[in-house]
């Protein structure tokens, strides 16, 4: 009787040790309140109430919990949020094709998480929107363009970047009643706004039908009116001057171009977007 008792005694204490062991090799459960003891600045975030839970995005492994670290916790690809932000979605259907997508930027890159990448405009913003700021963080070329004498009111909040441009697509993209849609010309682009100007002409003035950036730069420009070159330069891009116009035959029988032909073309040919009755596009 000793024996047998001896005998499940040892059995017992057996299985209770084994079980004790894997009880304390078993990684401990892993929920929000744990992260939380450490990332205490996030406790309270309120993006939204989808993102109130930190495995939903976040795949730690189970190292970073005795050695916290970046290097240990997966973020969330674009990937990852598509899976819900696709669904009914036209603004992200495509993020395939985008420029951002092409150059490796993931959604994290422009959109905070937990909290909004920009919290307050800075001070040469501050008439502007958030969605600016943010662009211009990476796009500091465009950003310089909006210092110069001519540029688009978007520091000045009459606009913002994406008035004109799709971050989720692609490069060009208008705001219509639905949102923003690509796959549209330049052109129609610009006409949201400039109306008059691109109206239908009977006599057209080929760039303008073509794209208006031969032209105008849509950031900013030195020139005025968003001009690429000044005059008469621009319009030597692809106009040469003919001399039986635009010359002076002097009493020695030589000829001379004046100051006013070299100074300002639109002085004479004033409807350079299309003129109603004149094909040298004049008034």
């Amino acid at each position: 009787m000793m024996r047998v008792f001896l005998s499940v005694l040892t059995t017992w204490a057996a299985l209770f040790l084994t079980t004790a062991t894997a009880l304390a090799q078993a990684p401990a459960p892993i929920g929000n309140e744990v992260c939380k003891t450490c990332h205490i600045s996030l406790d309270e975030h309120k993006v939204n109430v989808y993102h109130s839970d930190c495995l939903a995005c976040h795949t730690p492994e189970s190292k970073h919990f005795t050695e916290p670290g970046k290097g240990q916790v997966k973020f969330p690809a674009a990937d990852n949020c598509l899976s819900c932000h696709k669904n009914n979605d036209h603004k992200r259907m495509n993020w395939a094709f985008s420029a951002h997508s092409k150059a490796k930027l993931e959604c994290r890159n422009c959109h905070g998480v937990h909290s909004p990448k920009i919290k307050e405009l800075n001070v040469g913003m501050w008439k502007s929107d958030k969605n600016s700021q943010l662009c211009m963080s990476c796009h500091k070329d465009v950003a310089a363009r909006m210092n110069m004498p001519s540029h688009h009111p978007v520091k000045e909040g009459g606009l913002s970047c994406v008035s004109c441009h799709d971050p989720h697509s692609g490069t060009l993209g208008v705001r219509g009643s639905t949102g923003l849609t690509s796959l549209i010309g330049k052109n129609e682009q610009c006409a949201k706004c400039h109306q008059n100007i691109t109206s239908p002409k009977v006599f057209e003035h080929a760039p303008v039908v073509e794209d208006c950036t031969y032209c105008h730069n849509p950031h900013g420009s030195p020139n005025r009116r968003l001009m690429q070159l000044a005059q008469p330069m621009q319009c030597l891009q692809c106009h040469s001057l003919a001399l039986n116009k635009h010359t002076t035959t002097m009493p020695d029988s030589t000829t001379k171009l004046t100051g006013a032909q070299l100074r300002n073309c639109t002085n004479c040919h004033s409807a350079i977007h299309g003129s109603h009755s004149d094909p040298k596009l004049k008034y």
